[in-house]
């Protein structure tokens, strides 16, 4: 049920029809969440493609990506990053007067897609995985999330965006304003510096130490990873300050002590030349190159975490989770 206040928030995204092209995690997320909000959604998908199944078994109203475009006065462009700029441009005659959403700015702001005028753009993004966004909505909790306006946007198109927010499920809670810049750098670097890069090889090493110190593979895990679970849960919910006195002292003495020879000033350095890379468009432009390869490298470590002694642990201790 709706909060009157929310009902207020949703007013103008339900006098339109949204068209979400890209039916993956974030997309089908996404269109469930507007469609459970009373958003009117229609998918644009490749005929007979695996989009086009998925979503014609979810029940929504499935279209080839052309027509669904001319249907909708909103186009939500939920493809992969990669795979955003070949589709958007084949259809880009047709986006004329349309409002053009993006869940992420990547293509946009690293010109992989050329700007129109006559285009307007904007910016939605969960701060979360679209599992998470599907759950949270469901829950009544929603996401934190930030949204962005294009150059050629006008006052109605702001309410417009924040509509499709609160849609969506991630007005509920804080929602930024930002910028297609702010919201693409900050992704990525706290994608590869802390939460995918830094928390993974922590982790991930601490695991291997104890196992090579004669400890269980079980019990380094629910050490290394499991509590991590818990002590960020701890963090969000109370604050660093409060968190501090909520956990032991011998706990918070160790980790305030040691952790500064762990994140010392070098791995600081190479955190800085991470952040470079990211804004001189450098790790935009390996990502494109390991595309154009077919990601060798991103296969090469997906299969080495499958067969992992990490990967191992975590199945023996998921059986009694």
């Amino acid at each position: 049920m709706l909060m009157e206040g929310q009902k207020q928030s949703l007013k103008s995204i339900l006098s339109t029809t949204v068209c979400i092209v890209g039916f993956g995690n974030q997309g089908s997320a996404q269109a469930e969440n507007l469609r459970d909000s009373g958003v009117s959604v229609v998918i644009g998908a490749r005929k007979d493609g695996q989009s086009w199944e998925k979503a014609s078994k979810a029940g929504f109203k499935v279209l080839e990506i052309s027509e669904a475009i001319k249907a909708a006065a909103i186009v939500m462009w939920l493809l992969p990053d990669q795979e955003i700029p070949k589709v958007f441009e084949k259809y880009q005659t047709d986006l004329g007067g349309k409002l053009n959403g993006f869940s992420h700015g990547f293509a946009l702001h690293f010109g992989l897609i050329s700007t129109d005028p006559a285009i307007r753009y904007f910016l939605a993004a969960p701060k979360g995985a679209g599992a998470i966004l599907r759950e949270n909505y469901l829950s009544g909790e929603g996401l934190p999330g930030a949204f962005a306006l294009g150059p050629h946007c006008g006052e109605d198109d702001r309410d417009l965006v924040v509509s499709y927010c609160h849609g969506i499920g991630i007005g509920r809670k804080l929602l930024i304003e930002t910028s297609f810049q702010e919201e693409t750098e900050c992704d990525l670097f706290g994608e590869q510096a802390v939460l995918c890069g830094g928390i993974f090889q922590l982790m991930e090493s601490a695991f291997e130490i104890m196992v090579r110190r004669g400890f269980s593979p079980e019990m380094a895990f629910l050490e290394c990873g499991y509590e991590s679970l818990m002590i960020l849960k701890l963090w969000m919910k109370f604050g660093p300050s409060e968190l501090s006195k909520r956990i032991s002292p011998t706990a918070f003495f160790g980790g305030s002590t040691r952790g500064p020879r762990i994140i010392d000033d070098e791995v600081r350095k190479k955190m800085e030349v991470i952040m470079d890379e990211i804004q001189s468009g450098a790790f935009a432009k390996e990502w494109l190159a390991e595309i154009d390869a077919d990601t060798p490298k991103l296969k090469a470590e997906r299969s080495r975490l499958k067969d992992s002694a990490i990967e191992a642990a975590y199945q023996e201790v998921k059986k009694g989770l």
